[in-house]
């Protein structure tokens, strides 16, 4: 039972309500919203393929450009909770146009940049801005749609648009700096984010926010822990690649750091009479079982962009721009795969969809266990990625729904952020393990004597295996932690638009 107050005076929206008449612009403005967090996830994976581009216009160094990467990511990552909590808070509409303003106006001081200290700094903004856009745009499509069928349909629709936009980062990144300049990548940013931005502010004329403000003081000391912690384990995870497991300086001592600050934060949450994230929210089964589903489907979707780019490129020698047409297939099975499995969670709920797709999951990287030095990508790649494409919406779509579920209204910023903070967690730590196990394996065949392009596909064998291995404890928690049958909650609506 929720026991949060809200402050006399708060105002809460039609939205926040399950039993008020939904918001009849509900579907346009998922249509913004969405623009947006495709706008995030874009430039997530954008970033990549242009990276040696960077580093020949602007001379940076491997740290520098190491840290153009990180520094977004210990952004985005460490700041998620503060962003989730900040919507629930201070207005989900609010927190999600700071957040757009941010990461649209960083997007521009990334593509003037000058120097490479500038373009990371202005790269960590970005990410900040994405901590506080991602969270509350996800709770805006939580709250505006009444719960039941269409939440459902319109959660499985966010889902097909991140599955396009980190698919699409790909392709774009390769595309625009073979044609165009690196700073394109982030230009590109700046109308998605206008478009956006202008569609939340006009269809939320006249609507009052939604928010659950309190009279007792910000948890700041909650703030400063659970920031500092993740910030600390995803640098930690981000530097295992490069330094390995032992490295004391930038693995070890992070990673003890983390734990500490983490410990730190859940005993000033248990005491904080206002926390920035209620523990009680962990007693929420739905909550814990959307939250692994997303660690663990991260994972598997990093690590099949990352070994089977290397695949592409180091056993079948495509290039850049190439390789990263060959990921398109990826993302359009993802879109096509939608309705389908939205329309069988309508009637059997998000069990048997979960379920399907950890098995594919399962299925496509075994198949990819099996790819041959001198292989096709008709034959040996595009079957298992059209599977995996369709697997990992079937993965994502519900633990989206499922998560946010059983959540109070009030809570639904913090839940978002609690989500999206999972697939950061999960990516980071799926491409840091998979890759240094990968890795170490090459380099002890080279040692061995092995010839280098048997020795690199050995080692890519072990982490499409040790991925599968992950998809398997994802199938694991779909069968343990869902219902196996719809539960539906008196009074929820079940309108289509």
């Amino acid at each position: 039972m929720n026991t949060d107050r809200t402050a006399p005076g708060t105002s809460l929206s039609k939205d926040t309500s399950d039993s008020a008449p939904p918001d009849p612009r509900r579907w346009r403005l998922l249509a913004f919203v969405g623009l947006a967090q495709f706008m995030v996830l874009l430039d997530t994976t954008v970033v990549n393929l242009a990276l040696p581009a960077i580093q020949a216009d602007l001379g940076a160094s491997a740290t520098g450009v190491e840290w153009i990467l990180t520094g977004y990511i210990l952004c985005f990552g460490g700041l998620m909770l503060l962003g989730g909590r900040t919507a629930d808070r201070w207005g989900r509409r609010r927190t999600f146009l700071l957040g757009a303003a941010l990461f649209t106006g960083a997007s521009l001081w990334c593509g003037v940049a000058g120097g490479t200290g500038v373009l990371i700094a202005a790269r960590a903004i970005q990410g900040c801005g994405a901590a506080f856009l991602s969270p509350a745009a996800m709770s805006l499509v939580t709250t505006i749609f009444p719960k039941g069928k269409e939440r459902t349909t319109a959660l499985a629709v966010w889902a097909a648009l991140a599955g396009l936009g980190g698919t699409l980062g790909v392709v774009v990144g390769g595309l625009i700096t073979d044609s165009l300049s690196w700073r394109w990548i982030f230009y590109i940013n700046i109308p998605f984010g206008v478009v956006a931005v202008a569609g939340v502010v006009l269809l939320s004329r006249g609507r009052a926010e939604s928010r659950s403000a309190t009279a007792s003081r910000p948890d700041v000391l909650g703030a400063v822990t659970v920031t500092g912690g993740l910030a600390a384990l995803v640098y930690a995870i981000v530097n295992i690649q490069e330094h390995g497991w032992g490295s004391a300086a930038y693995v070890v001592v992070p990673a003890v750091a983390s734990v500490a600050l983490l410990a730190g934060f859940v005993l000033v949450e248990l005491r904080a009479p206002d926390p920035l994230m209620p523990m009680r929210l962990f007693t929420t089964r739905s909550l814990v079982t959307a939250s692994v589903g997303r660690v663990l489907t991260s994972a598997v979707q990093a690590a099949v962009l990352f070994l089977a780019s290397y695949y592409l490129q180091r056993t079948l020698g495509y290039s850049t721009l190439k390789a990263g047409f060959a990921f398109l297939p990826l993302g359009v099975i993802a879109i096509a795969i939608t309705a389908p499995a939205t329309r069988v969670m309508h009637r059997s709920g998000p069990r048997p969809v979960y379920l399907a797709g950890g098995v594919g999951s399962v299925l496509g990287l075994v198949l990819l266990t099996r790819a041959p030095e001198h292989g096709s990508y008709l034959i040996d790649l595009l079957p298992a990625l059209l599977l995996l494409g369709a697997a990992m919406q079937c993965c994502t779509i519900p633990v989206n729904v499922h998560g946010v579920s059983d959540v109070p209204q009030e809570q639904q910023g913090i839940a978002s952020g609690v989500l999206t903070a999972a697939f950061q967690v999960g990516a980071s730590l799926g491409v840091a393990t998979i890759a240094t196990s990968a890795m170490t394996r090459t380099t002890g065949e080279l040692a061995h004597g092995t010839a280098p392009a048997a020795a690199w596909l050995d080692g890519l064998h072990l982490g499409f295996w040790i991925a599968a291995g992950i998809a398997v404890l994802n199938l694991l928690n779909a069968f343990v932690g869902l219902p196996g049958r719809r539960r539906a909650p008196a009074g929820a609506q079940q309108q289509t638009a």
